[in-house]
């Protein structure tokens, strides 16, 4: 009876299969996607990502000076490139690379790995003369050979005056090891994208912060912390020149029904951890000073930051206004958090400074301008916290690690060396993958060896 024949779906599905496994396996597909993943990357480094769109639209103008010529806050919003690293085609760039490695591995990388542990022997003479490391020696047992090998650290296998030695198979697995770091890599990139967030915040000395109401991209899997943030204390250390040496803010972390969980003093480069969220001292600034008029109240007076303050130096400042009929106001500038102040009197209406009434101030001491007496007890520092979470950092670790590991290993040379006892001559063929130069020479010593003690 006839075999029936193929169906043409069936044959065409099976050449379709056959097709993209070679395609998505290929070498030059996985340089190229490299090369992409890796201009990607550069942008996402070169453009600040994640910030606000005044930010883009302030420094990537549509008009005026336009950056390269081309690239505008709609350029960038269009493709994606303000948040690149989140984007749906970075991230099909990563899960393409990744079935290009899994194809890769399994259609080359592992069967290679079991045809270098498949004790091949050669019967005929014939096949050892065509490599090109061979030699012929009169020998009527391959026992020395053996020795040779085995002294050398080959794994040397023999069968009727067949001989087998290989060494070095670990060099095969390296490669292997190293999809397999790429891989951890790629997936803590995509779960670092998914499950992650990052946020901002800008918390006065003895305030709260939570994470509750951060804003989550589209598709975010991300699961918020419960707990909050306590602010206990935040300070500057300066040197002796004035310039800001370090500054610290005292955290603690506090769970829903009121109880502390963790305290610590973070500083630049000396962040809390706590359940996979990562807070890092990032900026600070003056949130308040606290103030009375003559015998008035005390007053707590929200301070904002000023763009190019006095002297072109980073300052923070509030107006105030200072007579009954609002024609004068009272400027009240500060540089950071020494103590140093300067009240700067001005005309509400035409917004001329009032140079003469120009005082400075110091936290503590009362002062009089314009015949009124102001005493500002105290400044308020706020601290920037940058907190981030991103599950995929211990895969992307892990990854790196088996990469060093995995390139370490790449680096072993895998040796193979063939031999023939045959009619009192001993056929003796070898190769390598690797270190060519070295092993001929290793080869050329054996035989020199072996010739030596006949």
């Amino acid at each position: 009876m006839a075999k029936q024949a193929a169906k043409p779906g069936h044959f065409l599905w099976e050449e379709l299969k056959r097709e993209l496994n070679t395609g998505l396996g290929s070498l030059s597909l996985a340089i190229g996607l490299f090369l992409v993943i890796a201009v990607a990357s550069i942008l996402g480094t070169v453009i600040p990502q994640e910030e606000s769109l005044e930010y883009y639209q302030q420094n990537y103008p549509e008009s005026g000076k336009v950056v390269w010529g081309f690239v505008t806050w709609r350029f960038l919003a269009n493709l994606g490139i303000d948040n690149v690293y989140r984007t749906w085609w970075f991230l099909a760039l990563l899960m393409l690379l990744a079935a290009n490695l899994m194809v890769c591995t399994f259609r080359r990388q592992i069967p290679m790995l079991k045809a270098a542990k498949t004790w091949k022997f050669y019967a005929e003479p014939r096949k050892l003369s065509k490599f090109a490391l061979n030699t012929t020696l009169a020998l009527d047992t391959p026992d020395a050979l053996i020795a040779q090998l085995r002294s050398r650290r080959f794994e040397v296998h023999q069968k009727e005056g067949l001989v087998y030695a290989s060494r070095g198979l670990l060099g095969r697995v390296g490669p292997i090891i190293i999809h397999i770091s790429l891989l951890l890599i790629l997936g803590g990139a995509v779960i670092g994208a998914f499950g992650g967030f990052k946020t901002q915040r800008m918390t006065a000395q003895g305030q709260n912060f939570d994470l509750q109401k951060v804003e989550l991209p589209r598709l975010s899997l991300a699961h918020l912390p419960t707990w909050h943030v306590h602010v206990n204390k935040f300070w500057i250390d300066y040197r002796p020149d004035g310039s800001i040496d370090q500054f610290h803010s005292d955290l603690s972390v506090i769970s829903s029904e009121g109880k502390e969980l963790k305290r610590q003093v973070i500083a630049v480069n000396e962040p809390l951890v706590f359940e996979g969220v990562t807070m890092y001292q990032a900026s600070w600034g003056v949130n308040s000073f606290v103030m009375r008029i003559n015998q008035s109240p005390w007053l707590t007076i929200p301070m904002q930051a000023m763009k190019g303050g006095p002297g072109g130096q980073e300052a923070w400042g509030q107006a105030l206004p200072f007579d009954k009929r609002g024609e004068i106001a009272v400027q009240v500038v500060t540089r950071g958090l020494q103590g140093s102040l300067m009240l700067l009197p001005f005309n509400t209406r035409t917004g001329e400074p009032l140079r003469n009434a120009i005082t400075p101030a110091r936290v503590g001491h009362p002062v009089k301008v314009l015949g009124q007496e102001i005493l500002i007890r105290e400044l308020v520092g706020e601290t920037g916290i940058q907190v981030k979470a991103d599950p995929g950092i211990p895969f992307v670790y892990a990854g790196f690690a088996l990469l060093m590991i995995g390139l370490a290993m790449g680096y072993l040379s895998h040796a193979q060396v063939w031999a023939i006892c045959l009619d009192g001559q001993l056929h003796l063929a070898g190769r390598t993958n690797r270190a060519q130069l070295s092993f001929e020479r290793e080869l050329s010593s054996i035989v020199e060896n072996i010739a030596g003690q006949k």
